[in-house]
């Protein structure tokens, strides 16, 4: 396990390394090597279920959201976990939540369905049975109405819930949620639906934190492009953290990121985590391309607009992704002019205005028509700076001159077209592309910020 991952009180049957801690005044974080850190006021577990979540079909992203949404508003979270659709499974996970944690979520399981278990699931837990709620039976039989559709007669199964549960009102889906008390837990019951859970946990959950006195955690992050978790510790090294703070690492490819994690519970931690964040971000120098939420292309687009630039792109072996991380930020069509994705070397000379007696000379993957995918990027878009990416991403292609892995990169402005190249290895393809677009993308900003 890495340096600085935090661990926290669990039950054994749980995935992580765990110690079971109970001072006096409630629960205690403990970093790796049991250094006390400061009380928690809350703490929290994640639950999902679902077949397509425990047969590794569909990712689980609500419990990464919901991990940080309670993270920024107080909640220490012990686990995160799954069970298959299966009512026995999944009573057995609210049992084993509820006997260590102030609160649980639950997503998933609310469903009109045969395998929808949630609210049965929660009543055989807390030993209660089933009854149907005519308010939510109406607001089901409502929401069909403005949709203008029939409502099939299984859907009233999301108008049942435990006796005894709050039910909470779905303002975006037909699914209602509840809450009750299991074991020593509050348990929230959220639909799976991405944009139903978010709308429900800001309407619900966060009110109830609030009113139970969590504190919003203190984080900062610092991220990096093409800088390994390995060197970025190295050049924090001998770097000391105040009480109250804790030095970690993230890893989220292709990117890698120092986070400082502050305890709202310590009186000096705010004014401490700014001065350690002052000396991160000097120790990081060019290579931290932003804080907190900002993203690599976010930054670019506005360095581009300090100058009043804007940037085309060319590319082959990402087929079109650095242009797609430009555009991810809204309001991106101010610096963005337009890409091109030329994988044949008929579009490269067609479009792009690549000789064809360079592409004979050099090859495509070759810095010297990446030169050229960059100017004929700017030219054919009509855009101050032009991004040009041609590469052999795997897994076949490879040559030992030219191995899977290495792309090559062209970057032209109205000053200088230069050209590098780089060798990721075989890595796989999709991380190759990956890599290559945001490599791209950091180029550009260290030229921009540079004056390059």
């Amino acid at each position: 396990m890495r340096r600085g991952i935090l661990v926290g009180p669990v039950l054994p049957n749980w995935r992580e390394p765990c110690e079971q801690v109970e001072p006096p005044g409630g629960l205690e974080r403990l970093n790796l090597i049991g250094r006390r850190i400061a009380p928690v006021t809350l703490t929290a577990r994640i639950l999902s279920q679902g077949d397509e979540l425990t047969t590794g079909a569909t990712q689980d992203t609500n419990a990464g959201w919901l991990a940080r949404f309670l993270w920024e508003r107080g909640a220490w979270v012990l686990g995160i976990a799954s069970a298959p659709d299966d009512l026995e499974a999944i009573s057995r996970l609210y049992t084993e939540a509820a006997r260590d944690c102030d609160l649980f979520v639950s997503t998933g399981g609310l469903g009109p369905t045969d395998d929808d278990y949630s609210a049965e699931a929660a009543a055989k837990t807390a030993g209660v049975g089933l009854r149907e709620d005519a308010d939510a039976a109406r607001r089901v039989r409502a929401w069909f109405r403005r949709m203008n559709r029939p409502m099939p007669e299984c859907n009233l199964k999301q108008a049942r819930f435990p006796e005894g549960a709050e039910i909470l009102e779905n303002p975006v889906g037909t699914a209602p949620g509840f809450a009750m008390t299991i074991g020593r837990a509050r348990a929230f019951f959220f639909p799976g639906v991405p944009r139903e859970l978010y709308v429900m946990a800001e309407k619900h959950l966060a009110p109830w934190l609030v009113a139970r006195g969590a504190r919003p955690s203190l984080r900062r992050r610092f991220h990096c492009c093409g800088v390994g978790e390995s060197t970025l510790q190295e050049r924090l090294e001998g770097l000391r953290a105040p009480e109250g703070i804790r030095i970690g690492y993230k890893t989220w490819m292709p990117f890698n990121s120092v986070v400082l994690y502050g305890d709202p519970g310590v009186a000096a931690a705010a004014d401490a985590m700014a001065g350690l964040g002052a000396e991160v971000r000097n120790r990081l120098g060019e290579d931290c391309f932003g804080e907190d939420e900002a993203t690599l292309a976010s930054v670019v687009g506005g360095l581009l607009q300090a100058r009043g630039w804007t940037v085309g792109v060319a590319e082959s072996c990402t087929a079109g992704m650095a242009a797609a991380m430009l555009t991810e930020v809204p309001g991106s069509s101010a610096w963005v002019r337009g890409g091109v994705v030329a994988y044949a070397s008929g579009l490269k000379t067609g479009l792009l205005g690549v000789p064809e007696a360079l592409l004979a000379a050099h090859g495509a993957v070759s810095e010297e028509v990446a030169r050229a995918m960059a100017e004929g990027a700017r030219r054919t878009a009509g855009a101050d700076a032009g991004i040009g990416i041609t590469g052999i991403a795997g897994p076949d292609g490879g040559t030992p001159e030219k191995p899977v892995g290495m792309v090559c990169f062209g970057l032209a402005t109205p000053h200088e077209t230069l050209a590098r190249t780089v060798r990721y290895g075989d890595r796989g393809r999709a991380l190759v592309r990956t890599l290559a677009a945001a490599t791209a993308l950091d180029w550009l900003r260290r030229r921009l910020a540079g004056g390059g």
